[in-house]
């Protein structure tokens, strides 16, 4: 084979993917419908989160997720858990404030004592707002 087959190949092989693809696809035009709830539930969905900054020495800190106006905290997709995450950096601990977090009005993460030079917590969560979609608009910002 020479240097002008193997470009020829190169070129046919994404070509012929994509037509092995469609040709897989149904043809009736109701397969493509989406359930709009569903739709609706994934073009909504966002997330809130706060960060800790601490330096050694420090005994503890906390910060508050904030969650939106017309927000409800997600679920992870299966599970009945809020969609949620604590990360930290460091030598600490960071975790969720299971007294003072409700999930509904209230979400405090809290990060124990710094025992490096510097530490940091995350926390992050997922959030189902239906209601506060706001409209796509393509145009360039003025």
């Amino acid at each position: 084979m020479n240097r002008y087959q193997n470009i020829t190949l190169i070129h046919i092989l994404p070509l012929s993917l994509l037509l092995l693809s469609l040709g897989s696809l149904p043809l009736s035009g109701n397969s493509f419908l989406i359930d709009q709830a569903a739709a609706k539930e994934y073009q909504s969905r966002t997330e809130s989160n706060c960060t800790i900054g601490m330096v050694k020495g420090d005994t503890k800190a906390e910060c508050h997720v904030p969650i939106l106006n017309g927000c409800t905290v997600a679920q992870f997709p299966g599970y009945d858990e809020p969609w949620a995450e604590a990360s930290k950096g460091g030598a600490t601990s960071c975790k969720f404030d299971s007294q003072k977090t409700d999930w509904k009005t209230s979400i405090v993460g809290t990060c124990q004592a710094c025992k490096t030079d510097q530490c940091t917590g995350r926390f992050t969560v997922m959030l189902n707002c239906i209601d506060n979609v706001p409209a796509a608009n393509p145009a360039f910002p003025q």
